[in-house]
């Protein structure tokens, strides 16, 4: 895994990339909540992205209380790949330490399925979710095993 400063956007810039930010399971008529951090700053990039997210959500993930447990999902919108990466129930929770685990074993599974292709993502749980980032640099590797060197997580 790679671990960068700066925004987790740039990865925009590159081509044949998947860029992810991390999410939580509420959604809502408008699509997946993404109102802060990360999230906020993709949706605002991408037209459509919480409606699309929120669809793949209710395909691929289940009704876990008043939220969805999902791990992690992508969508494809104008030629690339966008993800949410969940780290919270509720986006007034603070980030899960499972959920992470989770989102990186779903996200392991998807990077299997498409070689090359590589994911820049904003370091899920350790903003407003208020996780310690070496725990959830651990996670990641180990859950990554494999995949990871494709991975390049962006810390403001």
């Amino acid at each position: 895994m790679i671990v960068k400063r700066g925004n987790f956007l740039a990865g925009l810039q590159a081509p044949g990339t998947l860029v992810a930010a991390p999410t939580n399971g509420v959604l809502t008529s408008r699509g997946l909540v993404m109102g802060a951090g990360a999230a906020k700053a993709l949706a605002d990039r991408v037209p459509g992205l919480p409606q699309a997210l929120a669809e793949a959500i209710r395909r691929e993930g289940r009704r876990q209380g008043g939220a969805w447990l999902y791990g992690f999902v992508a969508v494809e919108l104008g030629g690339r790949f966008y993800g949410a990466f969940q780290t919270k129930g509720h986006f007034r929770d603070r980030a899960d330490l499972a959920l992470v685990r989770l989102g990186a074993s779903r996200l392991r599974r998807f990077l299997e399925e498409r070689p090359g292709l590589e994911v820049h993502m904003a370091f899920p749980g350790i903003g407003l979710g208020g996780l310690k980032p070496e725990e959830v640099l651990e996670a990641l590797e180990e859950a990554l095993a494999g995949v990871g060197d494709r991975v390049v997580l962006y810390r403001l």
